[in-house]
């Protein structure tokens, strides 16, 4: 087996040899965007276990990605997205930032592993959060989770948490201290958990600081308990990438993001600009029906203040909930959506963006022509009628007027579905 050509082929992905994602329901996953397939969970086995060559679902899945011919179905949503819209995948970024640890990897045909090492790390501790984001669930925000809980008078918890011993996982994760090569943090909110804290005190402690500390925030907060990540913690590490979690600005951001200010997030980017100018800030909007229209308003204006960089945006293209998916535009709002984002393009290429940044902008415009959402083969009508039913929904429980702050939906909620 030639381990250097495994990262070529389509149907590899070196993530489950190296990573540890674990979700904030306790379960092992393949990867962040894989959750079909499970490991197992961190709430009935050791890590210990999980990560080992005892741990049957590891090598069959491991298994698959070495023989092939294709990647295992539950890695659907790579796959989907190379054949149809981008190459630039999760699988992709792995292999290509990581393919160097191939060579640590002792692996035969069967999956199994020399040493169960973890090189990079993703793990949601819990589901805390002080956003309540329109295309969002509970699972994923405790603020969501408590307004679902009043609403609906269920009794689904508000607070999730992955362990029940934290322990545990400390110690697990001391063991693999000098492996480490990558931390990804989300949430949830993860300025929030003091698990996080917990974590980078640790890696100071033990001045592990030649990693890379990447994030995935809104960037509403950077105190907690008195301490400011800024000043405290990321000043003290030379690696450090924020993907930024703004699907808009101004009167957009309060709905889309429920419980965000505007002018507290553009004074938090200038502060950190300015204290930490080493950070790395990726503008990772997640674009769906709510945002398609008004990105490039926010998209500008950031790159105009040197907040972010002219190409340093990662289009995160929203596939579930499907009826906020952009596919499930009516064909005369896609037609307009085509015709801004192919100007909101050229606007970019007018500027100097570059050649990766233009790929970026052909991904939304490859989706929007999409017809059927990935998830379900329901009509765009009837993914539209959903979405204007949930938002008239949303807007009464948070005394909130989608069709007012997002005018282009506005002839739908007064006409198409009244």
């Amino acid at each position: 087996m030639n381990k250097k050509e495994l990262l070529e082929k389509k149907h590899f992905c070196i993530q489950p040899f190296i990573h540890s994602c674990i979700w904030t329901d306790g379960r092992v996953l393949p990867c962040c965007i894989n959750h079909v397939y499970e490991f197992g969970s961190v709430k009935d086995q050791s890590l210990d276990y999980l990560y080992s060559n005892d741990n049957q679902r590891l090598l069959d899945f491991r298994k698959q990605m070495i023989q092939g011919p294709n990647l295992p179905k539950s890695c659907h949503r790579c796959e989907y997205m190379e054949q149809n819209y981008a190459s630039n995948t999760l699988r992709y970024y792995s292999n290509k930032t990581y393919g160097h640890l191939i060579d640590e990897i002792d692996v035969d045909e069967e999956g199994r592993v020399n040493s169960n090492k973890v090189y990079t790390w993703d793990v949601r501790f819990s589901n805390l959060c002080n956003l309540k984001c329109r295309t969002c669930d509970g699972v994923n925000s405790s603020k969501i989770a408590e307004e679902q809980r009043k609403t609906q008078n269920n009794n689904i918890p508000v607070l999730r948490e992955a362990f029940e011993d934290h322990d545990e996982f400390f110690d697990f994760f001391i063991k693999n201290l000098d492996n480490i090569e990558e931390i990804y943090f989300c949430g949830g909110e993860p300025l929030l958990l003091e698990e996080h804290y917990k974590i980078l005190d640790l890696l100071l402690e033990n001045n592990k600081t030649d990693l890379l500390l990447r994030y995935s925030s809104n960037g509403t907060r950077f105190d907690f308990k008195g301490k400011n990540v800024v000043d405290d913690y990321w000043i003290k590490f030379p690696r450090v990438t924020i993907s930024l979690s703004l699907d808009a600005g101004w009167e957009q951001l309060k709905l889309i993001r429920h419980g965000a200010d505007w002018d507290i997030v553009y004074d938090n980017l200038k502060y950190l600009r300015k204290k930490c100018p080493h950070i790395f800030i990726t503008f990772t909007p997640t674009v769906s029906i709510l945002n398609v229209f008004h990105l490039e308003k926010i998209h500008k204006f950031i790159v105009s203040e040197d907040l972010v960089g002219l190409s340093d945006t990662y289009f995160n293209i929203l596939q579930y909930p499907d009826y906020y998916s952009i596919t499930s535009l009516p064909d005369e709002l896609k037609e307009k959506a085509k015709q801004h984002w192919t100007l909101y393009k050229e606007e970019f290429q007018k500027l100097g963006c570059n050649s990766y940044m233009e790929e970026e902008f052909d991904k939304v415009l490859k989706y929007i022509d999409l017809e059927e959402s990935y998830y379900t083969h329901s009509s765009k009508e009837a993914r539209m009628k959903i979405f204007i039913d949930q938002s008239h929904k949303i807007d009464e429980i948070r005394n909130e007027s989608t069709g007012d702050i997002i005018p282009e939906l506005l002839p739908w909620f007064t006409k198409k579905y009244e």
